[in-house]
């Protein structure tokens, strides 16, 4: 019994035995300490890879944009120095609220330019800003899908990216190039050379998350060369020469000929024929003229401008009527100027009168026009300014260009 009771007592003793409160109190201090150190340590491992997971997708994405419209870019005959202007030449496009062009491209056997722009991100794309672009659709080989080409009213509006920066660094191209949209967003902006060949892209994405209390930005640059003419066999003795703006430049010493392929005007429905004068002048200069014989200008030095102007009406017939025209009017919607694979204006001309295609049906095949790289032809409206009047026809005269290398 002895025995048994002391046995029982030191067991008692045990069972009593435990931590005190401030004890309990310092362990679960620690206990929180350590579990929020390592909480916080995990919280920072996600954040860190959810930012480099960001960081590599806006990367990767802007560079596969980069590399879409470069892609484009190449089989190219021309590049738009002036985006804005250049719309006319997709007259099946309407630019978007808030949008602003940025690139436009002149692709062989495409009737209208293709346009890339910018405009505010839509729903459910994610901002500032989004490119997109406007063309043929792609078939899945990477050629334009045939049954859209020669049909630009069913064209479609597509968003190739969005998180389009807004405040990246201005641009500014380099001298003797020119940026297609000065009023484009920083994001997305493109200078064009000379020869409108050449064009140097810059475009900058952005990402934002309220978890990392700071932006991700990424830029890139890089070049792309419209090279149609090297890939149908040009050579280096083709004549160099742009038109920008309507007003023909050539780049090295050359031979040109102007000559008229015909046009219609007349005083109203049925009424008498209005006469047309055209001149042509050489860096300012007016050069003597007999438009029944071709204008015929050797040697012409590099740096030359031509401008061709076509005046309606001589002050003897229809109540004196009287019209100038040239393409020394940068803005002027009533000249165009054709070169190899531009879309045949499809204009019903006023009062029966001769069509554009009656001009000019030894330059069209397949509703485009066919030219050799050294010629452009211009097409005058000399009868009205207003461009929805049925008198806007393009054919009040027709002018050829011709281009030659100088021996």
């Amino acid at each position: 019994m002895k025995i048994y009771h002391k046995n029982l007592i030191f067991k008692s003793k045990y069972l009593d035995s435990g931590f005190t409160l401030a004890e309990v109190l310092i362990s679960s201090a620690l206990t929180l300490v350590v579990v929020s150190s390592a909480g916080f340590g995990l919280i920072q491992i996600l954040m860190t890879n959810q930012k480099s997971t960001a960081k590599g997708e806006l990367q990767y994405n802007t560079n596969r944009a980069i590399e879409f419209i470069t892609e484009e870019v190449k089989p190219g005959i021309k590049i738009e120095s002036d985006a804005v202007a250049a719309l006319s030449e997709a007259p099946d496009f309407t630019l978007p609220t808030g949008a602003k062009p940025v690139l436009v491209i002149q692709i062989p056997n495409i009737p209208q330019r293709i346009i890339y722009y910018t405009r505010p991100a839509p729903n459910p794309w994610h901002g500032p800003n989004t490119i997109e672009r406007w063309g043929p659709k792609f078939q899945n080989d990477g050629q334009y899908d045939n049954s859209e080409i020669n049909t630009p009213e069913t064209w479609e509006y597509s968003v190739l990216i969005d998180n389009i920066d807004n405040t990246a660094t201005n641009p500014i191209c380099a001298s003797e190039w020119q940026i297609s949209n000065a009023d484009a967003i920083n994001g997305f902006h493109a200078c064009v050379d000379s020869q409108q060949k050449l064009v140097k892209l810059n475009l900058a994405t952005t990402a934002t998350n309220p978890v990392w209390h700071e932006n991700l930005t990424y830029e890139v640059n890089t070049n792309a060369f419209a090279r149609a003419n090297m890939t149908q066999s040009i050579t280096e003795n083709s004549p160099s020469f742009k038109i920008i703006d309507k007003k023909l430049t050539i780049d090295k010493p050359a031979n040109l000929k102007f000559e008229i392929l015909g046009g219609d005007i007349a005083c109203g429905a049925g009424g008498v024929t209005i006469p047309v004068a055209t001149n042509l002048y050489v860096n300012g200069t007016q050069q003597t003229w007999n438009t029944n014989t071709p204008l015929s200008l050797p040697n012409q030095p590099a740096g030359s401008t031509f401008d061709v102007e076509s005046i309606a009406g001589n002050g003897a017939v229809c109540s004196n009527y009287s019209m100038t025209v040239s393409t020394n009017n940068t803005n002027s919607s009533q000249v165009k100027v054709l070169v190899n694979g531009d879309a045949v204006p499809n204009i019903t001309p006023f009062d029966n009168q001769s069509t554009i295609e009656s001009f000019l049906q030894k330059y069209i095949e397949d509703g485009k026009i066919k030219l050799p790289d050294n010629q452009a032809i211009y097409l005058f409206e000399v009868g009205t300014t207003d461009q929805s009047s049925s008198a806007f026809d393009l054919q009040d005269n027709v002018v050829l260009a011709t281009i030659d290398n100088a021996q």
